[in-house]
């Protein structure tokens, strides 16, 4: 895992706390921070071929940081679908200046009306998944290098890397890596407050893409992106009244 950037999420209680205009992913240095990894393999599947896919993803991050994504807005749903909407449409932008204004049906079949599923659809929200778990991560990491005793990124981490292994061998582990007595139920609750705010990052970051980000739509964007597993055990019975995470 690379050091964590200071593009790291704050999570936040409550959903009122959150941003619902797209301000940060909107910014075009923000959004490559987050979003580029996601926006690469989305490419290469959409393009076959890497050399395109390489020259597209060029311009396509030049436009994004010279001029922003000043035409998102509510109306255009949510920003993902924004985003893979204009991946798309400089995918085939670049295939029409390649091949001039005639593009055949095969080329076309390449790129199917973004509300349609097509086979790139799965890596695209792999990549988009992808990207918010990990910038959770980088938040829980640098949350613990802020907070003398604080071990929620090195437990997490751990959990994840080592499933099969009991709390004795994780607080073990956790003793080797940081050279701190670590006991057995000490290590558990770590665990269990490392799992806690690494939903309230999600929670947060999904959010931030939302414009009205109603409890409602964060559970339908978390689901749609393959991220409820990671939160639902979180959120509280009044959660779609209150819109408020447990500290």
């Amino acid at each position: 895992m690379s050091a964590p950037s200071q593009d790291s999420p704050t999570p936040r209680s409550n959903l009122t706390q959150i941003s619902t205009h797209w301000s940060k992913v909107k910014n075009p240095s923000h959004f490559v921070l987050r979003y580029g990894p996601a926006v690469r393999s989305y490419l290469g599947a959409l393009v076959k071929n890497p050399n395109d896919s390489d020259e597209i993803l060029q311009d396509f991050l030049l436009r994004v940081v010279k001029g922003g994504f000043e035409r998102a807005s509510p109306d255009r749903g949510r920003f993902r679908f924004y985003v893979k909407t204009a991946i798309r449409n400089a995918a085939l932008t670049h295939l029409k200046k390649k091949h001039g204004h005639e593009v055949s049906g095969d080329d076309l079949s390449r790129f199917p009306a973004p509300e349609v599923q097509d086979p790139a659809e799965a890596v695209w929200l792999s990549g988009w998944r992808g990207c918010i778990l990990d910038r959770a991560f980088r938040a829980l990491e640098a949350h613990e290098r802020r907070s003398p005793g604080n071990m929620f990124y090195t437990s997490l981490k751990l959990a994840v890397d080592h499933p099969g292994e009991d709390s004795e061998q994780l607080a073990a582990r956790a003793k080797a890596r940081t050279g701190r007595e670590v006991r057995a139920d000490a290590f558990r609750k770590q665990l269990s407050r490392a799992r806690r705010q690494f939903a309230r990052l999600i929670v947060t970051e999904v959010a931030e893409t939302l414009e009205g980000a109603s409890p409602e739509r964060v559970e339908e964007e978390l689901r749609e992106a393959g991220l409820m597993d990671y939160v639902k055990e979180f959120l509280p019975a009044d959660w779609r009244t209150r819109g408020t995470l447990p500290d």
